[in-house]
């Protein structure tokens, strides 16, 4: 057995010593910003375009957020949204894991991460709540002379193949996701997809008259249904809405078709690594703004295709299904050959 001098064994000891030290240190100044958080500004990544429905949420959100009882510091709205939002996920990886950078993502995000060019995989990030739902609806302005209804729709797209085209939201998105599966079923129709960066987009090429029929939040479509501009056509969703403009607008049961709804819902991820202690603040923040009063009495009655589903309980568990529902999502998006197997 080989033997070090006293003098080495000391300064070795010494060396140890400074080593237990410093990581006791960086840990107490970790567990003491983990309790102050958050001291400084939030960034929100909004992955839209401004001037969309959800870009109002999230400007609507971050006013909630930075009220005091909420998280009482500034929160500023960033809008990321290129290459079918691997953008966003690229920016969110690369920011520190402590909590001051939190993305918006939808269930469109079970497609995103499956397509070809994306460079993060769900490992990278972790799952912070599940927030709302959202319904949405087929819509063509009120003169069109040939799209009255759904039944019209079916009727023309037969008789003119090819020629009818409907937008909805990027590539990969839940949304297009339901415009294939409208496509495929017996009762549906099978019309061109155009992609747009986000809804809003949508709703004003239709009202433009550059885009004949499309599909967006019931609540984005309202305004004009009210001016007496568009016409709904369609509700993507098994049940009709109570919203008085919508309540006498078919149902895709209605209709007859029996495609199971993806139904879309908003939701924000972290970094992953980013600690339990800050996810909890955030997650306790995000819940009171659904319980607020501005949040039920305003943003709700102006848009009636939002349904409460708030859901932060088991964060490991939420991120175990969205896996799940991302391996389920690429087996979907393998059979209509969106991508490759």
């Amino acid at each position: 057995m080989k033997f070090l001098p006293r003098n080495t064994q000391r300064i070795a000891s010494a060396a140890a010593l400074v080593t237990a030290t410093t990581a006791m240190a960086f840990a107490t100044i970790a567990t003491a910003q983990e309790a102050d958080f958050p001291s400084k500004p939030v960034e929100l990544v909004c992955t839209t375009s401004p001037g969309s429905g959800t870009s109002i949420w999230c400007e609507m959100l971050a006013g909630e957020l930075a009220k005091e009882g909420y998280l009482g510091v500034p929160i500023n709205v960033t809008y990321k949204n290129g290459g079918s939002n691997l953008e966003p996920t690229v920016y969110l990886a690369e920011q520190p894991a402590d909590g001051y950078t939190i993305m918006h993502m939808s269930r469109s995000f079970t497609s995103y991460f499956n397509l070809p060019h994306f460079t993060k995989t769900p490992d990278d990030f972790h799952l912070l709540a599940k927030f709302e739902q959202t319904v949405y609806g087929v819509a063509a302005r009120c003169d069109d002379p040939d799209l009255k209804s759904w039944a019209d729709l079916v009727a023309y797209n037969k008789a003119n193949p090819d020629k009818l085209t409907m937008g909805s939201n990027k590539v990969g998105s839940t949304q297009h996701l339901q415009h294939t599966m409208i496509g495929r079923d017996p009762a549906g129709a099978e019309l061109g997809f155009v992609p747009y960066k986000g809804s809003g987009d949508v709703v004003k090429d239709v009202i433009g008259g550059h885009l004949r029929v499309g599909f967006g939040p019931a609540g984005v479509w309202n305004t004009h249904i009210e001016a007496g501009t568009i016409c709904p056509i369609l509700t993507l969703n098994e049940e009709r809405l109570d919203d008085p403009l919508w309540a006498d607008v078919p149902s895709i049961r209605d209709v007859g078709m029996v495609y199971n709804v993806p139904h879309q819902w908003q939701g924000f991820m972290v970094k992953a690594g980013t600690p339990p202690e800050v996810m909890d603040k955030l997650a306790a923040a995000l819940e009171k703004v659904t319980k607020s009063d501005h949040y039920r009495n305003v943003y709700m009655v102006q848009n009636p295709h939002v349904v409460p589903a708030f859901d932060a309980a088991d964060r490991d568990k939420l991120m175990a299904d969205f896996k799940d529902a991302v391996a389920e999502t690429r087996l979907f998006l393998i059979k209509v050959g969106m991508i490759e197997g």
